[in-house]
């Protein structure tokens, strides 16, 4: 993965991390992992990306409303997925 790729994808990750949620075209998945299959491997690396910005936002102490949002959720849609953390999910009833 290019550098600036990276840059762009920690910067979706934050936006989940501080705003709840956030948008990953399959398009940019492909492109910035240089992949023809968006695999196992893929979802771990972005697992492995999410840990570290969370961890990177507790440590800045910088956000009185901020809660850890726990592991990293994804919504898929036919053109890509929303990412959040699961403690900030509830059902719709």
């Amino acid at each position: 993965m290019q550098l600036r790729h990276e840059e762009l994808l920690t910067s979706r990750l934050e936006e989940a991390a501080l705003r709840g949620c956030a948008y990953i075209s399959w398009e940019e998945l492909y492109y910035w992992f240089g992949v023809r299959k968006i695999a196992a491997g893929t979802y771990r690396d972005l697992a492995r990306r999410w840990e570290k910005v969370i961890e990177s936002v507790k440590a800045s102490g910088q956000h009185r409303y901020w809660s850890d949002p726990g592991k990293l959720q994804a919504i898929e849609s036919m053109a890509g997925m929303f990412i959040l953390g699961d403690k900030w999910v509830k059902p719709v009833e």
